[in-house]
């Protein structure tokens, strides 16, 4: 690694860096990040993302190899002695915690709380058992390996009824989730590794209508069932205490969030107080995502825990929620630039994707020395 000279301003480093959630955080912080350093660790050099850091150093695969990723992570943390750093993905927040619980020391700079809430929310199936422990209306979840028989496949089944969603324990951004819709399909799913059974919290006659429909006319090229999901976003401070709290609805197309709604339902922020004090109570400090479902009886039920910003982190602040603004406050003690506020905060949020050239020069770079810094 090239030893770049040393910064006045204080570094924030992020992990995961030019990943859609380092993105968000990026955008917040457009028009007064001008006393700030920010830095990103990343495993691919092409993203674009990464030369609107001011520096850059490329990692390998924190899953591929994680004592390698360590040892890089360390090697930074020594170079640039980092203010803050920020977690963007899942496997980087049970990382930082990790790091946090071995480090004590510099654990107040870390973007996160304890090892055991972070690990939790890792895996949904740990979720599940976390939201059992504190009362919370997570959906009903089975393992499909740790409880394999079965029989216990079709008394869920049973019990909750079908459609069931079968997802990866680990996974996220809905990939290589499915709907099991027979008891045939269900029992394939008997001892399959890394996979869990949630109940279905949307209508299931949609979904038999539309399978119904894909039988007699065929399966469209491109299908999705597009209901509304609930999030909440709430922000635990180092002290326990629970600064802010943002719930928001979401119309979905194609599996992503195009519009973000502020919603005001009273049962939805109460919900979300009750994770942010179970998870507060667990030693949880940072930021805390509650991915929820409306069900048919209009009671909210989570399928989801997420310790750290979200792809939705840009369009919190166009609505007021200054998430990041609140990390950097309560952890290091950094108060932005205030922004302009409008005389009224918007209740909508447009999303919408962005072009990017690639810059062959800087990537090349990036991948030959492993660091690109910013001139200047």
């Amino acid at each position: 690694m090239t030893s770049p000279s040393a910064t006045p301003r204080p570094c924030v480093l992020f992990l995961s860096g030019a990943s859609l959630v380092g993105q968000n955080v990026l955008a917040t912080l457009a028009g007064r990040r001008s006393g700030l350093h920010l830095a990103a660790i990343n495993s691919v050099a092409a993203e674009p993302a990464l030369f609107d850091f001011d520096e850059a150093f490329l990692c390998g695969n924190l899953r591929d190899d994680p004592g390698a990723f360590a040892q890089r992570f360390n090697a930074v943390m020594d170079t640039l002695h980092p203010c803050l750093v920020i977690p963007c993905r899942d496997d980087d927040v049970a990382f930082l915690a990790a790091q946090a619980e071995a480090r004590p020391e510099q654990s107040r700079r870390f973007l996160c709380g304890a090892r055991r809430p972070a690990e939790a929310m890792l895996d949904k199936a740990a979720s599940a058992a976390l939201a059992q422990d504190h009362g919370l209306p997570f959906a009903p979840t089975l393992a499909t390996d740790t409880d394999a028989a079965p029989s216990r496949l079709t008394a869920f089944a049973a019990r909750h009824g079908y459609p069931l969603i079968a997802k990866p324990r680990q996974g996220f951004a809905s990939r290589g989730v499915f709907l099991v819709l027979d008891e045939a399909q269900l029992l394939r799913l008997a001892g399959r590794p890394d996979y869990i059974l949630q109940a279905y919290l949307g209508d299931p006659d949609a979904v038999r209508t539309y399978v119904e429909a894909c039988a007699h006319n065929g399966v469209p090229l491109f299908h999705s069932f597009e209901l509304d999901k609930y999030s909440i976003q709430a922000f635990i401070a180092p002290d326990g205490q629970q600064a802010d709290l943002l719930a928001t609805r979401h119309a979905m197309r194609q599996g992503r969030s195009e519009r973000v709604t502020h919603e005001a339902d009273p049962a939805l922020l109460a919900l979300g107080r009750r994770c942010a004090s179970a998870f507060a109570a667990e030693g949880w400090r940072g930021p805390l995502n509650i991915q929820c479902q409306r069900k048919a009886t209009g009671d909210y039920g989570i399928y989801e825990f997420n310790g750290r910003y979200t792809g939705a982190t840009s369009a919190r602040r166009l609505l007021g929620y200054d998430e990041v603004g609140m990390g950097l406050a309560h952890f290091a003690g950094i108060q932005l630039e205030a922004a302009t506020a409008p005389g009224a905060w918007p209740v909508d949020v447009l999303r919408l994707p962005v072009s990017r050239a690639l810059e062959a020069s800087r990537i090349e770079q990036l991948k030959r020395d492993g660091h690109w810094r910013a001139e200047g």
